[in-house]
């Protein structure tokens, strides 16, 4: 049954919301001057641990992560996935999801906005059309398991190619607590909350499915496709020009002339923390001559030209290990970003016994793989 609720066309305001911990503190203290320059919000709240007090928040406003959603903490979610069979490693990536649909019980606005504290707005950014609709941002990356877990809670399936997952997301408040209000209610599994039942209706205890990672929720492709079900043409869509691995071709802690560059291509770029910086790309892009004469993109363009044309100017001599470094460096980290192609990169959706059988011809495997990678750089365009 599709829902409604009404545009609220006035006095759009909301809270940003960076959900961190010590580790991406370091990150948030170089993306906050951006986000109070390009995001008019109407203030900045660090979620985080009471221990990150001791620090200068930038004039941005404390939220103690542990009394956002009552029971919820960083103990008891590792206590209940461990309770269900699974490992605990992944507790506090699942938490800060928790974290952000647990804010929409306590917001005072129809929207609030969570922030990626490694992302930086390199360009100022709206988050409704001018007709009202906030923006969903949508992205090219796909993990069959998430859908999996969305298709337990509500019997629901993916409506849209692209993914809902994105530096960002922008949510109204109320649809949000309606499909909280649907998980508690859903009787088919245990638990006392919503987030105790998200945990029982992934795949945390299925021994058919890839388990390797144990990640099989995300709240934004969760909620992207409850609202495309359920409250379908509620959120406009679009694209930002948007780069994930930040970290590899601009290095660790680019200088604001450089971001400036790089704004002229991007609109937000993230520095993830396990970022490792391309040598060849920080040569280039910290040369000012460089930055006069080519373009941030064109840069990228043409270190991957240079690449190419090294590794197969050796056919068919070819050092398919150091390949291999350098494509897992490189290439494999290019599946997000529209900037380097529209093919959407759908995960894996095979069993564990389909590929355990596949991994008894290991000579065949070996080359298959080796194949796949010659040929996407062969036809790598973007």
């Amino acid at each position: 049954m599709k829902n409604t609720i009404s545009l609220n066309r006035v006095g759009l305001q909301f809270n940003l919301y960076l959900i961190l911990d010590w580790q991406t503190w370091a990150s948030a203290k170089k993306s906050i001057p951006y986000l109070k320059k390009n995001i008019n919000s109407k203030n900045i709240v660090i979620v985080s641990s009471p221990k990150i007090l001791g620090e200068d928040l930038l004039g941005c406003d404390f939220l103690d992560e542990n009394t956002v959603v009552e029971g919820l903490s960083f103990d008891s979610v590792r206590e209940y996935i461990e309770k269900l069979g699974g490992t605990p490693k992944n507790t506090g990536w699942y938490l800060q999801q928790f974290i952000k649909l647990g804010l929409c019980r306590n917001c005072q606005n129809d929207y609030y906005l969570v922030w990626d504290a490694d992302t930086i707005p390199l360009n100022k950014i709206e988050f409704f059309d001018k007709s009202g609709k906030p923006f969903f941002n949508l992205k090219r990356e796909y993990f069959y398991s998430y859908f999996r877990t969305i298709e337990n809670l509500f019997a629901i399936k993916k409506s849209t190619k692209e993914s809902f997952i994105s530096e960002h997301m922008i949510f109204n408040s109320e649809i949000c607590r309606n499909m909280l209000n649907r998980i508690e209610s859903n009787d088919k599994f245990e638990g006392e909350n919503f987030w105790q039942k998200i945990l029982c209706a992934s795949e945390l205890l299925k021994p058919d499915f890839i388990k390797k990672d144990q990640r099989f929720f995300s709240e934004f492709e969760t909620f992207g496709t409850f609202c495309d079900h359920f409250y379908p043409n509620f959120y406009a869509k679009r694209k930002l020009r948007t780069l994930r691995h930040g970290t590899d071709f601009l290095g660790k802690n680019p200088t604001d002339e450089v971001l400036e560059w790089a704004a002229k291509d991007f609109d937000t770029v993230s520095f993830e923390e396990w970022g490792m910086p391309i040598p060849e790309m920080i040569l280039m892009i910290e040369n000012p001559v460089h930055r006069t004469k080519i373009s941030f993109a064109n840069t990228i363009r043409l270190f991957f030209k240079k690449e190419r044309r090294k590794i197969f100017e050796k056919f068919p001599k070819i050092n398919h290990e150091q390949f291999k470094n350098f494509f897992e460096k490189t290439i494999a980290k290019t599946n997000f970003d529209f900037f380097f192609g529209k093919k959407l990169a759908y995960g894996q959706k095979f069993h564990w016994g389909e590929r355990s059988l596949f991994w008894r011809i290991r000579p065949l495997y070996v080359t298959k793989c080796r194949i796949q990678r010659y040929w996407r750089l062969l036809t790598f365009k973007f």
